[in-house]
């Protein structure tokens, strides 16, 4: 059982794994429509963060679908979401099953590098 009372539509840009072509890494990427629950990080949850991470902006967004989150050790690249017109890294997603309400919490943080906005179908709009 899961309320998606909250949840709104956004693009998820997903990275299939990466390849090395002619000595360079590479990854074909997919768009998503989603829909998710995106919230800013509470202040206790930015106080919880190591005190490097806490000038970066992070979100946190509760959804029926695992996401996958970026994986520096064996080179995955995580999914990104579009919000409020910057893209966020997915640094994890993990399922909760303590309530009724099942559903994955995925946390992002602000992309460094942004690259172009997703690309806009005439049917998203509105």
């Amino acid at each position: 059982m899961n309320i998606g009372l909250f949840r709104k539509t956004y693009t998820v840009k997903r990275y299939e794994p990466q390849k090395l072509v002619k000595g360079y890494t590479s990854s074909s990427y997919s768009f998503l429509k989603m829909n998710l629950n995106v919230q800013p990080f509470s202040p206790d949850e930015l106080i919880a963060l190591p005190e490097g991470e806490r000038e970066l902006k992070y979100i946190k967004a509760f959804g029926s679908s695992m996401l996958t989150a970026v994986n520096d050790y064996v080179g995955t690249l995580g999914d990104r979401l579009f919000y409020q017109g910057y893209w966020y890294e997915c640094k994890s997603s993990v399922y909760w099953d303590h309530t009724m309400l099942t559903h994955y919490r995925s946390e992002f943080v602000l992309c460094k590098e942004q690259e172009e906005p997703p690309p806009v179908k005439e049917d998203d709009t509105g």
